[in-house]
């Protein structure tokens, strides 16, 4: 994403936006960069998002896209009068980060720093439940029974539980999809 740095004095811009709306922003800047023929000076819109996993009823695992930055989006641009006016006034732009009359460029140290976060935050895995809380199994044959949590394993999305067979706890790894938290 940022392999070319500082080409043809383009810069990178924090732009601040309205929440919930960074990808249609994104998209509204793709649009109005073609519409006004400014590809030369809009180069790049970013949003920076990774993967997330939650387990849903049912031990469905649903995986969505979760803003690491929510209401901020990064944009690659030359800043001229016509480019500068276009990104403040697309739909839901509230401001350049850090700028009143002109907008101030992210720093080097800053980009880095960001490319560190989005390569350190992998696919994420959302659980409901923690160490000693009671769930129940879809599996069989403990189907609908209640087991307490002694280990969880998030890199491995698996959880240990005790099992009581022949009237012994005997622990048991199960994946994430086949435990659900008591309510």
């Amino acid at each position: 994403m940022f392999s070319n740095l500082w080409s043809n004095g383009a810069e990178w811009y924090v732009i601040r936006v309205i929440s919930w709306t960074e990808e249609n922003v994104r998209q509204s800047l793709l649009q109005r960069r073609e519409a006004f023929w400014l590809e030369n000076y809009i180069l790049e819109i970013f949003v920076p998002t990774h993967d997330t996993v939650s387990v849903r009823a049912w031990w469905v695992k649903v995986r969505k896209k979760k803003n690491i930055f929510p209401w901020y989006i990064l944009v690659k641009m030359i800043v001229t009068n016509e480019s500068w006016y276009i990104v403040r006034n697309t739909p839901n732009v509230t401001w350049f980060l850090w700028a009143w009359t002109v907008p101030v460029p992210v720093r080097w140290e800053e980009l880095e720093q960001l490319r560190w976060v989005l390569s350190e935050k992998n696919e994420e895995y959302k659980v409901n439940f923690k160490l000693w809380d009671y769930v129940t199994i879809s599996s069989w044959p403990f189907e609908w029974s209640e087991w307490k949590i002694i280990e969880i394993n998030e890199e491995k999305w698996l959880v240990k539980i005790n099992v009581n067979l022949l009237w012994r706890d005997t622990p048991v790894e199960l994946d994430f999809t086949n435990v659900k938290a008591k309510k």
